[in-house]
């Protein structure tokens, strides 16, 4: 009996594949017509938020690099509204070819779909996340003219008048709200917490005194504190901010609580083939590594860090098995 060649067997296993729908080109790129993404076509990267806002800002750094490596138009296209439950669902339901995929970002999307009253219609299996390519620290901010020059001074002004002290967030259940529930649980605080419909709005009520501090990534109050418009009171970490060093961390200033932060994210819709998602994750990556990337997402506030499809997989599902019951034990006392 004659030996198979190399060739031979490996052409015997690829119609198998096709027969058995297993393999990545069985799974999506044949069927497309051809290897992921075809030369010239557009992809849509779907940013949940206004434009100008932190994550519309990193998606701009990061999709001309990855539409250079796929040899296709990587599009930012912003989708608001709904406390980002508008952009999320579209991403979810869109069609899983590889040519639609979202900014997701965690913890934050957790309160989109975990408070049953914002109907979201989508859950954690309705994504793939294809990595992950920067973190943003929390941290605590008042207005200029803030008579609290410290986070000590703001801490005994909330437990001198427990509920009265105005702390606004991007959302009800988002990550912002999640912070601060956790903040008044662990330190024993009690704020008069206000909800706006984004990043934006919340840090605009800042700076306009309507508030007299918020929480949130670094990136989202970091032209204001440049500025002068805010001042910032503390880190939630452990490590001072690369980008405001003189900040003390909320550690140093005596107060134990878990670091905060969060991962930016990006997911295709469930079931895009896992060829394609690989092919995305290789683009992302090699985005991620470009040192003009890099700096440029500094520039902005924001810490590169990998995490692969698989890793970041995993840090949704620890994420959302950590904070689902303090979501729903938190909105039965809020």
């Amino acid at each position: 009996m004659k030996k198979l060649t190399a060739l031979t067997t490996a052409a015997i296993a690829a119609a198998a594949l096709a027969l058995t729908g297993c393999g990545g080109a069985a799974n999506g790129t044949s069927s497309a017509g051809g290897a992921f993404p075809k030369a010239g076509a557009t992809i849509e990267w779907v940013v949940p938020s206004a434009a100008g806002a932190g994550s519309d800002i990193l998606a701009r750094i990061v999709a001309p690099a990855m539409q250079e490596d796929l040899g296709a138009n990587v599009k930012v296209v912003n989708k608001e509204g709904g406390s980002q439950i508008v952009g999320l669902s579209y991403v979810a339901n869109a069609k899983p070819d590889g040519l639609t995929f979202g900014t997701t970002n965690v913890p934050s999307i957790l309160g989109r779909y975990l408070d049953p009253s914002k109907k979201a219609g989508f859950t954690r299996n309705s994504f793939t996340p294809i990595g992950a390519y920067a973190t943003n620290s929390v941290v605590i901010g008042v207005n200029k003219n803030s008579p609290y020059q410290d986070i000590q001074s703001l801490f005994e002004a909330v437990k001198a008048s427990p509920g009265t002290i105005k702390a606004g967030t991007d959302s009800r259940a988002g990550d912002d709200h999640i912070n601060l529930l956790l903040l008044e649980k662990e330190l024993g605080l009690d704020f008069n917490i206000v909800h706006y419909n984004s990043g934006a709005d919340k840090v605009a009520a800042l700076v306009s005194g309507e508030l007299d501090f918020s929480l949130g990534g670094v990136s989202s109050f970091f032209g204001q504190y440049k500025a002068g418009d805010l001042k910032l009171l503390a880190v939630v970490s452990d490590q001072p901010s690369p980008f405001a060093p003189d900040v003390p961390t909320l550690k140093g200033a005596g107060y134990q609580m878990a670091p905060m932060s969060s991962t930016f994210v990006l997911s295709v819709p469930a079931k895009t083939p896992a060829d394609v998602v690989a092919r995305l994750e290789a683009a992302l990556k090699k985005a991620y590594e470009n040192t003009a990337v890099q700096e440029k997402l500094k520039g902005a506030a924001t810490q590169p860090a990998w995490l692969s499809s698989s890793d970041a997989s995993k840090l949704w599902e620890e994420r959302e098995t950590t904070i689902k019951p303090v979501i729903e034990e938190l909105l039965q006392q809020k």
